[in-house]
């Protein structure tokens, strides 16, 4: 087995960072993706809003993309869904896609209970005020509702991060990618992988004071 010092480590930057690089924007794409899914599906299934049928549809939606991994996800967008439909999509567009689906379910849950949690008092003092449903979301129910779900959404995208390390399973170089390619060449995994660790650590770190962060703000 080879050595890894330090110094080759060093050498190996451009490569790790590049993974890095990679990884935070499959982050921000998926996570963007997940977001205006599960809020839109989100409001649209809370009780105060959304018709039966709609609720039953969205409910069903977000146990299937809660239900099935995210690892599965990526395969079926990367795999199945080109061979269904002859598009040719890369790697990364279908493994980040796949993960935007995949988190949308949870984030449609974590808003459905955020508006679902705000008293039928406010909805009802808007009417008597004559709110449009649009102005009463706007400025009375989402303001308040987001305390409720800042801390699970940061959860959610934490983990979110986490998640992009399957992008590895099918090709796409990121932060786990770029250290198994730099293992094959030193020939000693132990080194390049606590590094890599220290980086999700540190996202994860930066989570963790966004939500300590926010429960204060909200106090």
């Amino acid at each position: 087995m080879g050595t890894v010092t330090m110094a080759t480590l060093l050498s190996y930057t451009p490569l790790l960072l590049q993974g890095v690089y990679v990884t935070m924007a499959a982050w921000c794409v998926a996570g963007s993706i997940s977001l205006i899914i599960g809020t839109c599906l989100g409001i649209a299934s809370s009780q105060r809003i959304g018709s039966k049928p709609v609720i039953i549809a969205i409910r069903i939606y977000s146990f299937v993309t809660r239900g099935i991994p995210a690892y599965v996800h990526i395969l079926i967008g990367y795999f199945v869904i080109p061979s269904i439909t002859g598009m040719d999509v890369s790697g990364f567009t279908a493994a980040t896609c796949a993960l935007g689906i995949c988190a949308s379910g949870y984030v449609t849950e974590i808003v459905r209970g955020g508006i679902n949690a705000i008293p039928q008092g406010q909805w009802d003092s808007c009417h008597a005020l004559g709110f449009s449903l649009r102005s009463t979301l706007r400025y009375i129910i989402l303001p308040q509702s987001l305390k409720i779900m800042t801390p699970s959404l940061i959860g959610e995208y934490e983990q979110l991060v986490k998640s992009t390390s399957l992008l590895a399973a099918i090709g796409v170089t990121e932060l786990t990618r770029a250290g198994m390619n730099i293992i094959s060449r030193e020939l000693n995994p132990l080194p390049v992988y606590c590094t890599i660790a220290c980086f999700y650590l540190l996202f994860s770190a930066i989570f963790n004071l966004m939500i300590i962060y926010s429960q204060r703000k909200s106090e």
